[in-house]
C-alpha cells in the first residue's frame, strides 16, 4: 500500500505540473520562435493601415484647397482684374477682390494663403503678405524662377500643379510644405496670370498620425524627386536627405515592410502625383519586448518553484485520505470490518469516509444475518440474494448520503440523492415488466431534476402528462431512454441553450408520446427505413426501445423519429388507448 501511495502521490504532483506548466512553456516558447516574425507582421498590418488613412485624409485636404483653387482662379471679378493687369483698375474694384479671397478662404488664415499675380507682375494680391520669390517684375526670365510657377510652364492650358518643391518659410514664418498653382485665363484662352495656394505644415498636418504612430511622416513628389516631413516640417530636400526613402528604391507600391529596425509604409495620394511615407522604429518595441522576456523568464522559474510547493501540499492533502481508505478496505478484504472515526477534513472525503462506514456496518449487519440462514438454501438462492446486495447497499447509501445532506443544508445534493433513489427504487422493489405513464413520468422528472443539477439553467424541460392518460400501463422504460438518447446525442453536443419537451396525450383512440430537442440533430438519409436494422447499428437503444413496443402492440403501434441537422428531432409514439 506504501508504494500504492506513493505512485499516487507521484502523479498527481506530475499532473498538476503539466496542466500548470505546459500553457507557459507554450506561450513562451511561441514568442520566443515566433515573436519577431509575428511583431513584424503585425506593424506592417497596423502600419500600412495607418498610411492609408493618413495618405486619404493628405488627399482630402488637398482637394479642399484645389477646389479653391478653382474657384478663384475662374471668378469672373478675378479674370477681369488680371485682363486689365492695371493697379489703377484694381483700386476700384479693390473693395470687391478681397472678400471675394478672404470668403473663399475662409477659416484658413493660419493654415493656407492664396496669392494672386499677372503676368506682368503689376497685379499681386494675397490674403498674407504678398511673397517677392511670386513677385514677377524682379525676374528677367520665367525660367529663372525656382518656384511653382516656374515648374508649371510645361503644363497643359487645363492642368493644375501640386507640387513640394516650393517648400519655404513665408513671410509670415510659417512652413510651407506644398503649393497648389492654376493658370489664369480669360476667354479667348489667354494666359493672364497665376494663383498659387501655398500651404502651411499645420494644413497636413492635422488629421494625420492621431495616434502618434509614426515617429515621422514624408510627403514625396516622386516626379520631382523631393520630399517634405509633416511632422518636422523644417526638414525638406531630395531623398539623399531622408535615408529611409532610399530604401523605397524608387518603388512606391503601397506597402508596409520592415528595414533593419525601422518600419517603413508607403501609400499614394489620391489624384496627385504623391505619396505619404511614414516610418516607424522599433528599437524601443524590441527593448521593451526583451524587458519583458526576463520578467516572464523570472516569473516562470517563481511559478514553477511555487506550483511545485502547493502540487506537492495538494496532492498530499489527497494522498493521505485516499490511502487512509484503501488501506481500510484492505483490511476489509482480510475480514478486518471495524469502522474507524472519520478524520478527513476533506469535505468530500469525509462524506465518502462517513458513506463507507455506513456501508461497513450494513456489511457486518449483513453478514450476521447471512449466517443464520438456513444451511440448507442452495448456492443459487444464496447467489441471487448476494446479487441484490450491491443495489440495496447503493440505495442505502444514498439513504445515508440524503440524511447528511439534509442535516447541512445541502439541498442540492439532497435533491438529487432522492431523485437517484427514486430511480433505483424503480429498479430494486418492482418486478412488474409494466408501469403507469405515471410513473413513467414521474421517473422521467426524477432523470431530468438530476441533468438539470447537472446542467444549471441551461437546460429547459417541458413536461405534460394527460390526467386521462395517467393510469394507463405501458412497457416499463419506454420513455425514459429516448430521453437520455435527446440529451447525451442531441443536447450536449449543442452550444447554447437546449430545450426537451416531453408530452402524453390522449388523441382520438391513441395515446401520442412526443420527445422533442432542439439539439444538434442528424440526417434523417442515415436512418434506415425499417427501424428493425436499428439492431447492428450504434441506436441499440432506440431499438430496445423500438422492439419492445413492437412486441407488445404489433401492428398497432406508430412509432416515427424525424430530424432535421442544426434543429432537433422529434421522436413520436402513438400506443392504442383500448389494446393494454
Amino acid at each position: 500500500m506504501a508504494n500504492r501511495s506513493r505512485t499516487l502521490f507521484v502523479r498527481l504532483l506530475t499532473y498538476f505540473l503539466i496542466v500548470l506548466l505546459l500553457p507557459l512553456l507554450i506561450f513562451s516558447g511561441y514568442y520566443v520562435f515566433r515573436g519577431d516574425k509575428s511583431q513584424s507582421r503585425y506593424l506592417s498590418e497596423q502600419s500600412l493601415g495607418a498610411i492609408r488613412r493618413d495618405a486619404l485624409a493628405v488627399g482630402n485636404v488637398l482637394e479642399e484647397y484645389r477646389h479653391k483653387a478653382y474657384l478663384l482662379s475662374t471668378d469672373e471679378l478675378i479674370v477681369e482684374v488680371m485682363r486689365h493687369d492695371s493697379p489703377e483698375f484694381l483700386n476700384q474694384v479693390i473693395h470687391e477682390v478681397y472678400p471675394l479671397l478672404f470668403s473663399v478662404m475662409k477659416g484658413d488664415t493660419y493654415l493656407a494663403s492664396a496669392n494672386l499675380v499677372s503676368n506682368t507682375g503689376r497685379i499681386r494680391l494675397s490674403t498674407h503678405v504678398f511673397p517677392k520669390l511670386f513677385d514677377l517684375r524682379y525676374h528677367t526670365s520665367t525660367s529663372e524662377l525656382n518656384n511653382v510657377i516656374a515648374q508649371n510652364l510645361n503644363l497643359s492650358q487645363t492642368a493644375s500643379l501640386i507640387t513640394t518643391r516650393g517648400h519655404r518659410t513665408s513671410e509670415n514664418g510659417r512652413q510651407v510644405v506644398a503649393s497648389i498653382l492654376r493658370r489664369i485665363y480669360d476667354n479667348e484662352g489667354t494666359n493672364l496670370g497665376y494663383l498659387v495656394i501655398d500651404l502651411f505644415g499645420e494644413a497636413l498636418s492635422t488629421g494625420i498620425n492621431i495616434e502618434r504612430f509614426f515617429s515621422d511622416l514624408y510627403l514625396i513628389d516622386q516626379k520631382e524627386f523631393h520630399a517634405t516631413s509633416l511632422i518636422h516640417t523644417d526638414m525638406h530636400g531630395s531623398f539623399d536627405k531622408f535615408p529611409p526613402l532610399l530604401s523605397l528604391k524608387g518603388d512606391y507600391t503601397p506597402r508596409a515592410e520592415q528595414i533593419g529596425s525601422t518600419v517603413i509604409a508607403v501609400a499614394p495620394v489620391a489624384n496627385t502625383n504623391l505619396y505619404l511615407a511614414g516610418t516607424l522604429s522599433t528599437v524601443f518595441l524590441s527593448r521593451n519586448i526583451s524587458r519583458w522576456y526576463l520578467i516572464f523568464t523570472g516569473m516562470l522559474i517563481i511559478g514553477v518553484a511555487l506550483a511545485m510547493i502547493f502540487s506537492f501540499l495538494f496532492s498530499r492533502s489527497i494522498a493521505r485520505p485516499i490511502a487512509s481508505l484503501a488501506m481500510r478496505m484492505d483490511r476489509v478484504d482480510r475480514s478486518n470490518l471495524q469502522t474507524r472515526p472519520v478524520k478527513s477534513k476533506i469535505t468530500e472525503f469525509a462524506q465518502l469516509e462517513n458513506s463507507y462506514n455506513v456501508m461497513i456496518d450494513q456489511i457486518r449487519m449483513l453478514l450476521e444475518q447471512t449466517r443464520e440462514e438456513q444451511k440448507k438454501l442452495s448456492e443459487a438462492e444464496r447467489k441471487a440474494l448476494e446479487s441484490q446486495m450491491n443495489p440495496l447497499f447503493l440505495f442505502n447509501t444514498l439513504n445515508t448520503i440524503k440524511a447528511l445532506a439534509r442535516i447541512n443544508n445541502q439541498e442540492e445534493i439532497y435533491t438529487i440523492t432522492v431523485k437517484l433513489g427514486k430511480l433505483l427504487r424503480s429498479t430494486i422493489d418492482s418486478h412488474e415488466s409494466e408501469a403507469t405513464l405515471a410513473d413513467s413520468i414521474a421517473l422521467i422528472d426524477s432523470y431530468l431534476t438530476i441533468q438539470k443539477l447537472r446542467y444549471g439553467e441551461k437546460l429547459v424541460t417541458s413536461i405534460h402528462l394527460d390526467p386521462t392518460c395517467a393510469h394507463i400501463k405501458t412497457p416499463k422504460l419506454v420513455i425514459q431512454p429516448l430521453v437520455e438518447n435527446a440529451i447525451i446525442h442531441g443536447l450536449e453536443p449543442k452550444v447554447g441553450n437546449w430545450f426537451l419537451a416531453v408530452r402524453v396525450e390522449a388523441v382520438g383512440r391513441q395515446i401520442q408520446i412526443t420527445i422533442e430537442d432542439n439539439g444538434v440533430g442528424f440526417d434523417r438519409t442515415t436512418l434506415p427505413r425499417d427501424l428493425n436494422e436499428l439492431a447492428n447499428s450504434t441506436h441499440v437503444g432506440v431499438y430496445n426501445v423500438y422492439r419492445r413496443l413492437s412486441l407488445a402492440y404489433q401492428n398497432e403501434l406508430e412509432f416515427s423519429i424525424d430530424s432535421t441537422v442544426g434543429k432537433g428531432t422529434i421522436v413520436r409514439i402513438g400506443l392504442p388507448i383500448g389494446r393494454r
